[in-house]
C-alpha cells in the first residue's frame, strides 16, 4: 500500500484495488512481485494512454515505492520525469531524470537523458522559479544591477536571466531573484569537455577545444579577467582586434591567472572538439557567451588531463 501525491491530491494506492480493475481471472496467489509491478505498472500506462495522466503517474509512484527493485521501477521513473515535464514542473522532472539514471546506469539513452538533465538545471536556473541555492532581494534606492551583481558576486546577465528582464532599468520595491551558490569550472582535456558547476553538482557540459600537443595547463586556476572585444596578441605579436579576419578570441575571452591562457569563442567552429588551440580553451560562440554570462572574475577553474 501507498499513498501517492497527485496534483495535490492523496491516492491510495494497493496493488490489490489495481488487480480488481484489470478482471476477475487475475489472482494475488502464485503472483510474483515482478508479476505485481507489471500489473500496475500497465495499468498506469493504459490511464495514461486514455488521457488520464495523474491517476497514471499516482500508478507510477506505487510502482516506485512498492516495487523498487522490479524491472518496471526504472521505467516509471523515466515516465514520471515525462509527465513532470509535460506539467511545466521542471524541476520535478529534473529529479526523476536523475533518478532513472541511478536506477538504469547502463540504459542506451544516457547521455540523452543526462543532456535533459542538464537542459532542465540551466532552465530552472535562468528561471523567476525560486530554488534552495538562490534568494529574493528587494531592490533599494541608489541600486544599480551592477552595484547588487557586484554585491553577492553574481552577474548582471544571470540576474536578467533569472529574472527575465529585458533591460538594465530596475525599480525601488522590485523583488530581485538572486543566486546565492557556488560555481566552477571543470575542463576535462582527454574528453575536450567544460563542465559548468555549481555547488559541486555538474549543471551543463559543454564541448571544448584544447591544446595541441597537450599544451593547455594543468591545476587549478581561477578567471582573473572577463572581456567582450578583447584584442589578441598572435604568436608572432601582431595585435589582432575584432572584425578581422584573422581575430580568434571570438564573442567572448575570460582569462585565467595563468598567463597568455583563458577561455574564449572562435571565429571557426569546425575546430570545436579537437585537441587544436595554441593551448587556451575554445568554445562555440553561443557556449561562451552564455557561460560568460553566468560565473564571475575569482570562479575557480580546474584543468585536468
Amino acid at each position: 500500500m501507498v499513498l501517492a501525491i497527485v496534483g495535490g491530491i492523496a491516492v491510495l494506492v494497493t496493488v490489490f484495488s489495481v488487480i480488481a480493475v484489470t478482471g476477475p481471472s487475475r489472482r494475488l496467489s502464485g503472483m510474483t512481485r515482478e508479476d505485481k509491478a507489471g500489473i500496475v505498472y500497465r495499468k498506469a500506462e493504459e490511464l495514461i494512454e486514455e488521457g488520464n495522466s495523474e491517476k497514471g503517474s499516482s500508478l507510477l509512484v506505487a510502482v516506485v515505492k512498492q516495487f523498487p527493485d522490479s524491472p518496471y521501477a526504472a521505467d516509471s521513473l523515466k515516465k514520471l520525469a515525462a509527465f513532470h515535464e509535460a506539467k511545466g514542473d521542471a524541476e520535478r522532472a529534473k529529479y526523476y531524470y536523475s533518478r532513472f539514471l541511478d536506477a538504469a546506469p547502463d540504459t542506451s539513452d544516457h547521455e540523452k537523458v543526462k543532456a535533459r538533465i542538464e537542459e532542465l538545471s540551466m532552465k530552472v536556473m535562468q528561471s523567476p522559479e525560486m530554488t534552495e541555492d538562490s534568494f529574493v532581494y528587494t531592490v533599494r534606492p541608489g541600486d544599480s544591477l551592477y552595484a547588487i551583481a557586484k554585491r553577492y558576486d553574481t552577474t548582471v546577465g544571470l540576474i536578467k536571466k533569472m529574472n527575465s528582464l529585458n533591460s538594465d532599468i530596475i525599480r525601488v520595491g522590485q523583488k530581485l531573484k538572486i543566486n546565492a551558490g557556488t560555481f566552477s569550472i571543470l575542463v576535462d582535456k582527454s574528453e575536450n569537455t567544460l563542465v559548468l558547476k555549481k555547488d559541486g553538482e555538474a549543471v551543463k557540459t559543454y564541448t571544448i577545444s584544447t591544446g595541441k600537443d597537450n599544451s593547455t595547463p594543468v591545476g587549478v586556476f581561477r578567471i582573473t579577467d572577463k572581456v567582450i572585444g578583447a584584442p589578441w596578441t598572435r604568436p608572432d605579436g601582431k595585435v589582432v582586434l575584432p572584425g578581422d579576419p584573422d581575430y580568434e578570441l571570438g564573442a567572448r575571452w575570460m582569462a585565467i591567472n595563468e598567463p597568455g591562457y583563458g577561455i574564449h569563442g572562435t571565429n571557426d567552429e569546425s575546430t570545436i572538439g579537437g585537441q587544436v588551440t595554441a593551448g587556451c580553451v575554445r568554445m562555440y560562440n553561443s557556449d561562451v557567451i552564455e557561460l560568460y554570462d553566468i560565473v564571475t572574475v575569482g570562479t575557480e577553474v580546474r584543468i585536468t588531463d
